[in-house]
């Protein structure tokens, strides 16, 4: 139980990565606020951890309007009297070549997966300042380090996500707020599924990580446990590739000889 007596909020938590964090941390024993632009998902990750005898609430926001997630911050508190964990894992993704990429499509790119984040975390740090800290963790991307066709928003999003990460950690290190991201690769979600049920791309990426498998949910989530417990206190404006190794090789599993 790392996260016993610890309330956290997860953005986009009605399915994928969010749903599985969502229940990670209440396993953990975490109180913990899904918080989803879908409100009937939301409310049915909270079903589901209230069946597994954890604390779950749902809370319905667009991340990317200021007064909901102020909102979204202040229904939380007053439910559970503070706030110890952020976890800013909602995100969209556009996939088009750059010269048909549209100038709304950029900004909805640069809305929902970096400004969103900014907001969520404006509303939720004086919380945790007033709690003696906490911790925030940001969902970007392999997008973020490895340039990717066709999202040229995305990474660019993902890519500032991580600078703002850095600077962030650097802003709020004397209030004892440590704030760290995560960097999913492939993993099997609904996000991906075009890809994962495509025989060509899943296949590929079986063999082009050296796990030889795609991610699931629950493989982020457990890194999520990780830097949203005291078992990384030390660690503040880091990053971790949640990826099968994928970055870190650059070169398909059956070249390694």
């Amino acid at each position: 139980m790392r996260l016993a007596e610890r309330t956290a909020i997860v953005t986009g938590g009605g399915s994928g990565i969010g749903r599985a964090i969502c229940r990670a941390f209440a396993r953990e024993g975490a109180r913990v606020a899904v918080a989803d632009r879908d409100g009937e998902r939301a409310a049915a990750v909270a079903d589901e951890i209230a069946a597994q005898g954890g604390t779950g609430f749902a809370v319905t926001t667009d991340i990317t309007r200021s007064a909901e997630t102020r909102a979204m911050v202040d229904a939380v508190v007053a439910r559970f009297g503070g706030l110890d964990i952020l976890v800013n894992n909602a995100g969209s993704r556009c996939i088009k070549p750059f010269l048909e990429h549209s100038e709304a499509e950029w900004r909805r790119m640069l809305d929902v997966n970096l400004t969103g984040h900014f907001l969520c975390c404006k509303a939720a740090v004086p919380h945790m300042i007033a709690a003696g800290g906490g911790k925030i963790i940001n969902m970007a991307s392999i997008a973020a380090i490895a340039g990717r066709p066709g999202r040229a928003g995305y990474c660019a999003a993902k890519g500032g996500l991580l600078a703002f990460t850095r600077a962030l950690a650097a802003d709020l290190a004397g209030d004892n707020i440590r704030v760290n991201a995560l960097n999913p690769g492939m993993i099997e979600t609904p996000f991906n599924a075009q890809f994962a049920d495509d025989p060509a791309v899943g296949a590929r990426w079986n063999d082009e990580n050296l796990v030889g498998r795609w991610g699931r949910p629950e493989d982020v989530a457990a890194c999520a446990v990780f830097l949203a417990s005291a078992d990384a206190d030390f660690l503040s404006g880091e990053h971790i590739n949640v990826d099968g190794g994928a970055v870190a090789a650059m070169f398909r599993a059956g070249e390694r000889g």
